[in-house]
Formats: structure tokens, sequence, C-alpha cells
């Protein structure tokens, strides 16, 4: 990721402005002196950017870098602003290279204003986009969704898109296993395509019984969900997973060959004439699904604090209950604002966020946008409401 450390840093009074960056303040950590946050925005040409560029002094200098759970898409964007903070540095290393123009694409799904179709084709982990970006061109007609955590990917397909002149490809950067709970029905098939089998951590598998009752959800009559895999374990595992459900009608199949393209990972499993297994359930009885807001639908203000004691913030233990917690990690301040920087949701999919908490207006910010509408997400919002009113309370 781009980053710069400079051995002297002689930053501009905040706010301050250049080319279109605005670096709104610096907000020090009431945990770590060595700690600060700089809020960044930039208006783009589909959006808001907004993010934290960590500064943190070391032996010798500061070393700026992104807040990891802040960081834009594209990373362009990132490491534009950094290159504008080198400015007013003596840099003595960084890996920003020559300034380029970075891209961005009208077909990354931000949920706060993304017109879902009635209906799609979901694809979740695609990597290299070959399999989602060869279904879309030969299905111009139809809407095509793919969901991917891993940035370099999405940028690369993203790029493809363009390339391509595809206008019915949409990418979005979310955890699968959380997104699946609030996507609506309508989808006309479900790929996963050699997910991460995570042998050594089997609680972080997108096929697990809740995210196949959500998959199962979404899903039309008549449907299919198509799992391919190389990992035997975890495909037996799928499998069982599948075979307890109530009835199915599935395919299961070993080292067929599909009327597709190959994937990267799947042409090079071929060479090495490993064993590929692919299950494909089709489903009978969809399960009716209530719509729901994409963006967390909560109440985002409080009753202003009189008493303010930051500290007690990220003092106290985690909250954890059976479904959900809330961790606050550490607390940064300037003037009336605190940056809380959290982990929170389901113990099983956790999200980092950072928010802004104005403890005069009593109001509540997302750095980057809300987290999705999930169940957990709620209820770990929710009880920081109540903690910020126990402050009050104080």
């Amino acid at each position: 990721m781009p980053h710069l450390f400079a051995s002297l840093a002689k930053l501009p009074d905040f706010p301050f402005e250049s080319e279109g960056f605005v670096f709104l303040y610096r907000a020090c950590s009431l945990r770590d002196a060595h700690l600060s946050a700089i809020r960044v925005q930039k208006q783009g040409l589909y959006g808001l950017y907004d993010f934290c560029i960590l500064q943190i002094k070391q032996k010798g200098g500061d070393l700026f870098k992104a807040q990891k759970s802040t960081r834009p898409l594209p990373v362009g964007v990132l490491q534009k602003a950094l290159q504008i903070l080198a400015r007013f540095c003596k840099v003595s290393y960084s890996n920003l290279g020559t300034p380029s123009p970075y891209f961005e694409s009208p077909f990354l799904i931000h949920w706060d204003r993304f017109a879902f179709p009635q209906s799609y084709h979901l694809e979740i982990g695609f990597g290299s986009g070959r399999h989602l970006l060869n279904k879309a061109q030969k299905n111009p007609q139809e809407t095509y969704i793919g969901v991917e955590i891993h940035t370099p990917s999405l940028e690369q397909v993203l790029r493809q898109i363009e390339l391509l002149g595809l206008k019915n490809l949409y990418l979005a950067q979310a955890d699968a296993r959380a997104l699946l709970e609030i996507l609506p029905s309508g989808c006309l098939g479900l790929d996963v395509h050699f997910p991460v089998p995570w042998s050594k951590s089997p609680n972080r598998r997108v096929m697990n019984p809740q995210t196949l009752e959500h998959m199962r959800a979404i899903l039309c009559k008549n449907a299919w969900l198509w799992l391919r895999s190389d990992d035997k374990p975890y495909f037996q595992q799928s499998l069982q997973l599948v075979l307890s459900l109530p009835c199915c009608d599935l395919q299961v199949c070993k080292n067929i060959d599909q009327d597709m393209v190959l994937s990267k990972y799947e042409a090079r499993w071929r060479r090495q004439q490993k064993d590929i297994w692919d299950l494909k359930l089709r489903v009978l009885n969809p399960i009716n699904r209530s719509y729901l807001p994409f963006s967390l639908d909560a109440p985002l203000h409080f009753k202003a604090p009189t008493k303010q004691e930051p500290l007690h913030l990220w003092q106290q233990k985690a909250w954890i209950q059976e479904n959900c917690f809330l961790n606050i990690q550490d607390v940064l301040e300037y003037e009336n604002l605190w940056l809380l920087v959290l982990s929170l949701g389901d113990l099983l999919t956790p999200l980092n966020k950072m928010v802004v908490v104005d403890r005069k207006k009593g109001t509540i910010e997302y750095i980057g946008g809300l987290p999705l509408n999930t169940k957990a997400h709620r209820q770990a919002h929710q009880h920081l409401l109540e903690i910020l009113q126990e402050e009050n309370c104080g």
C-alpha cells in the first residue's frame, strides 16, 4: 500500500485544500501519543472519497500511511493524497512512484445509491474475473454482480469492464458472508468458484449454514448455486451442509469439463493434475425475503454529553453477545470531535470502522460510509449509542 516516511514534516494549518483534496483536521490518539489521524475528503466523479491517513511518529521521523478500514478504492486516490502531503515533508523514502491519473469507475457499487435490478446473476470471490467477464460479455441483456474483498482484483476487473465496453457488470467490495444477509431476492444464478478453503480457520469459510440459508433466500425458483473447489475437505463439508437440508436437488461432479472459460486458478490446478469438484444446488422452494435498506438503517444522533470522559470509551471491556459484539480500540480527539476506532458486528464476520462523534451536536458519522444493514451491525450500533448516552449520565 502507498506510504511515505519523512524525516521532517511541516504540514499547513488545518483545514487546507490542494487539487480538490480537503485535509480537514488531525485528531490525536488518547491511547498512543505517537499516533494521529488526518481526515481527508475529495469529491470524485461518482461519489465522495472519505478516508484517514495515519501519521505515526517513529525514530527518525514520521510514517504516513492509510488507516486500513477507511482506505479508498481506487488506491490511486490515497496515493495522490500522500503525494500532496509529501510536498510539505522531507521524504526519506516512499513507494509512491511517479504521479499518475487514477481510474474511477461507475461500475463500482456504492450501496447508498445503487439501484438494484429486479433480476441479477451473482459471483462471490471472482478473483481475476475471467469467468465473470466472459458471462457478462455473452449475455449483455443480463445484469451481473461480482463481490470481492481483494482490492487489486477489484481494480483489475473494473479496468477490464471499461476496456471491454461492458454496461451490465457491477462490482462490490464486501465480505460476502455479511452482504448475503441483505441482498434482495431475484438472483438467477450464484457462482462460488474456488473459494479460499481456510483449512486452519474453517469458521471463515463462505459456505456455512447461515450463508447457505441467505443464498437460498436470494435465489429464484429453479436457479442454481454452483460451487467449485480443488480442496476436498472443503467440498465434502459443503456437500454435507447441502445434504442436511430437508430436501434438495443437486448435481455432483469430479474432474468433468464445464462449458466455461477457465480461471487462472483452474488452469493452474489442471496443469498440476489436481482434482476439481463441482456442486450444483437447484433451489426448489425459495425463501421469501422482505426488502431491507443496504446501508445501516439506524439513528445517527444521541443526546449530546455534558460530561466528556473519552478515556472511558476505550478503557472499557468489549461488549460481546451471542451473535454480535462491539469493541472500541482507540479514541482520537480533535476539538469537539472524537474519532472512535471500532471493531463491530458479527463475531464470525467482524467489521472495522472509524466513527466520528460530535460530542456537542450529538451526531455520529461513519468515515467512508455506513456499515451494511445487517442485524449484528444494527445491534452493535445501538449499543454504541447507549455507551455515548452513558457518558452523558456520567
